[in-house]
């Protein structure tokens, strides 16, 4: 059945939906500066700023120029012993592969460099053909994707790990940061203030003001997570497509328990090793050491960096543990029938799929080590079995979240 066939029933719904839980609400008017949340769920729906198309606009061009000057200038630099190691965004990728750590060092720059300049050139597209009133072709799926890759884009967390890896070689080397460093932390702001600006909805409107699509009025909706449409079931019998955005359209996730319980047993296994294999091998003068993620921690703690150490032990051992429970207790509550309260089981889905990609901290830092400690008979760090394992419970555990369809929770609290 195509889109443009006169029994596709087109029109405009004046309504919300909640992509947490599939509750609709009638869309009521709120000013700049608030925010609608699901009142089931507590999902945020939609959220308006003033003036955002122009403010995006401002943040996407800063951001653009801020990505060129990290590139183009030295990130950061190493002095020890009279000897002075100076290091780009993308040393480290380089020295991963300099060693055939070609997955590691793959999926170090996709969260580093690939996805923040996919974000930045896809932000583009879209607010310059909204500014300029044009409908490029590709526009509806460059607009999808944006929202699909924004977890992959990890550069807040490779900070975080800069500054840990600059204390953690503070009592061997002085760190230089260059200014490429400083484009960095500048990019990571208004990257995020690009995205909070940008009014998804008014965006969806205005490449289509049609957003319901039936073969009858009585049928059962289906709701499109690519841009809000609600599609009737009749015509996903025949094409599952939204007429819409064209993104794949169905009532849930296929396989959604199947897929999560895989890739978590996967993590799990990972999870292991991750911990008893060192991370890193530091040889200092001949003399080689092994660390794992613990006595890192332990080592930062009787160094006098609790702090420090606290966030490295939260991100890289208790979250882990905690996501692969939390994810295991979500799909005991959708197996188990109506266990517990749904609204408090998404809030834990929704944290628990926002800090998984923080345990990313620990292979940034490794990366950076890596790329920065090669001073011969002085110091080398070299990366050790554990870091592949621990980047892979950190990628299971995320696509483990993304699988899980929360709206089972829903399903299983009616039924």
């Amino acid at each position: 059945m195509s889109v443009n066939s006169p029994s596709v029933r087109a029109s405009y719904a004046d309504v919300i939906v909640c992509h947490g839980c599939d509750h609709v609400f009638d869309n009521v008017p709120f000013s700049a500066g608030q925010q609608l949340s699901c009142t089931y769920c507590g999902e945020v729906m939609k959220v308006k700023h003033a003036n955002w198309l122009m403010q995006a606009a401002a943040f996407t061009v800063t951001g653009l120029i801020l990505f060129l000057l990290t590139l183009a200038f030295p990130f950061i630099g190493l002095e020890a012993a009279g000897q002075e190691q100076s290091s780009r965004l993308l040393s480290g990728v380089w020295a991963l592969l300099d060693r055939d750590r070609f997955l590691l060092a793959s999926l170090v720059f996709i969260t580093i460099f690939l996805m923040p300049l996919v974000e930045l050139v896809g932000l583009g597209y879209v607010i310059g053909a909204r500014l300029l009133d044009v409908k490029p072709p590709g526009l509806a799926k460059v607009l999808h994707l944006l929202f699909v890759i924004r977890p992959w884009n990890m550069m807040e967390i490779f900070f975080i790990g800069v500054l840990i890896t600059t204390i953690k070689l503070g009592d061997i080397a002085s760190l230089l940061p260059g200014i490429g460093l400083y484009a960095f932390a500048g990019l990571i702001l208004v990257l995020i203030y690009s995205h909070t600006h940008l009014d998804r909805e008014a965006l969806w409107h205005w490449l289509r003001h049609e957003n319901r699509f039936c073969g009858r009025d009585d049928e059962p909706l289906v709701v499109c997570h690519g841009c809000g449409a609600q599609v009737g079931e009749s015509l996903l019998d025949v094409n599952d497509r939204c007429p819409r955005c064209h993104s794949t359209v169905r009532r849930r996730i296929p396989d959604s328990y199947q897929r999560t319980l895989a890739l978590l047993i996967a993590a799990t296994v990972l999870y292991l090793p991750a911990n008893l294999l060192p991370i890193m091998t530091t040889v200092q003068f001949g003399v080689a050491s092994s660390d794992t993620i613990m006595s890192g921690v332990v080592h930062l703690f009787q160094s006098g960096n609790a702090g420090i150490a606290l966030v490295v032990f939260v991100a890289s051992v208790l979250v882990p543990i905690a996501k692969i429970f939390a994810i295991s207790y979500l799909l005991w509550a959708v197996r188990k029938g109506p266990q517990g309260n749904p609204r408090h089981q998404a809030i834990l889905y929704r944290i628990t799929e926002f800090v998984g990609r923080w345990s990313m901290i620990d292979v940034f830092v490794v990366t950076l080590l890596v790329a920065l400690v090669q001073f011969g008979v002085l110091a080398n760090i070299e990366p050790g079995g554990a870091i592949v394992c621990f980047a892979g419970v950190v990628v299971l555990t995320m696509l483990a979240a993304e699988t899980f369809d929360p709206r089972l929770l829903w399903d299983a609290h009616s039924e």
